[in-house]
């Protein structure tokens, strides 16, 4: 009698375990499925630009696209102090013979110049004074506002030839690169499109200086 109590016993204790485990299960939150981690963003948004040169060319390009025959740009670039790396067809890379020739050809402070990394040009052949354009960039991202407002003052204080110019407009373009933009306004003069125009070709571009010259 006691054996058969016994394994009754253990029976009953079996299936009390058994319901137990069923309703832990019942009762037992679902685990969710580990969700996946946003992709971050990129550090720096990617540019159609991989140097001055072709920073250049995209905003000729974006310019002519929508200017006339009348108004359109046509430059040559590069240092006219080193005729071997002009080009008298666009824009093209500034290779500079000397340090100096920074500021002689492009108003860039020569004391300044170990700054840059890199540099082109784009220029009205017969005269800087109608149109006068170049790209530098900066191997240290915190030189390029400080450096906007360098450049304005050394550009102010040449000593022009042929006239003085009637606008400035420096720009700072994504990537850390400096637009410097001077020449004529009225009776023809392209400065003021051709920079409305950098906004379209660029995004994130952000006008540093406006100047114009007293005539």
């Amino acid at each position: 009698m006691k054996k058969i109590l016994a394994m009754m016993m253990a029976v009953m204790m079996m299936f009390s375990l058994a319901a137990c485990g069923n309703s832990n299960k019942e009762t037992e939150a679902p685990t969710e499925a580990p969700t996946e981690a946003p992709t971050e963003a990129p550090t720096e948004a990617e540019l159609a630009y991989k140097s001055a040169e072709e920073l250049l060319k995209l905003l000729m390009d974006s310019y002519n696209a929508t200017a006339t025959d009348e108004t359109k740009l046509y430059v040559s670039g590069g240092n006219i102090n080193n005729f071997d790396t002009t080009n008298p067809e666009g824009p093209a890379k500034f290779v500079a013979l000397e340090d100096a020739d920074y500021d002689t050809n492009l108003g860039y402070p020569t004391a300044d110049v170990a700054k840059l990394d890199d540099a082109a040009s784009m220029f009205n052949m017969m005269n800087v004074n109608v149109f006068n354009c170049y790209a530098v960039h900066f191997t240290n991202s915190a030189d390029v506002d400080a450096m906007a407002e360098t450049i304005k003052a050394n550009i102010l204080n040449r000593q022009w030839i042929c006239g003085s110019p009637e606008k400035l407009v420096i720009a700072k373009m994504p990537g850390d690169y400096l637009v410097v933009v001077w020449g004529a306004v009225e009776f023809g003069g392209i400065v003021d499109p051709f920079v409305a125009s950098i906004a379209d070709a660029v995004e994130g571009t952000t006008l540093l200086v406006e100047h114009s010259f007293a005539q």
